[in-house]
């Protein structure tokens, strides 16, 4: 009786140790491209600005699909969802020099079997300030 109980522990690891090291692999490997691609996103921002928030939205889903076909990164441009929202501004509608701003980019957590304890979502949070002036917009 030993012997089996044995075995079947043996087949239990076997079978799990593999599945588990990949969906750690999976998941390193999501998270760090989802912070490449919200460190970019943060970067264009800070080095353009905008005309109003509509405008930068839509700028920074058009800058990200750009980065995620020249990278081939594996994100998913559909799953990928992106907040952005000023912290202090000069002007109610410009995004110019020295206005803050939050990026926060997420990402449904890459998981392979349901009985995985984990989060939902994968969250990302980058503050940045924009070095854009007035008058170059």
């Amino acid at each position: 009786m030993g012997q089996v109980i044995t075995v079947f522990l043996q087949v239990m690891v076997l079978l799990l140790v593999p599945m588990g090291i990949l969906q750690v692999h999976t998941v390193v490997q999501t998270h760090n491209e989802l912070l490449e691609v919200s460190a970019a996103a943060t970067k264009y921002i800070s080095n353009h600005g905008g005309r109003g928030d509509a405008e930068v939205l839509g700028k920074v889903r058009a800058f990200i699909s750009q980065e995620l076909a020249e990278k081939s990164l594996t994100l998913s441009e559909e799953e990928l969802i992106i907040h952005i929202q000023r912290s202090r501004a000069a002007d109610p509608v410009l995004w110019s020099h020295e206005d803050e701003f939050v990026l926060q980019a997420e990402l449904p957590f890459p998981l392979f079997v349901s009985w995985l304890p984990g989060e939902k979502t994968m969250r990302v949070v980058r503050h940045g300030t924009v070095n854009m002036m007035d008058y170059d917009l």
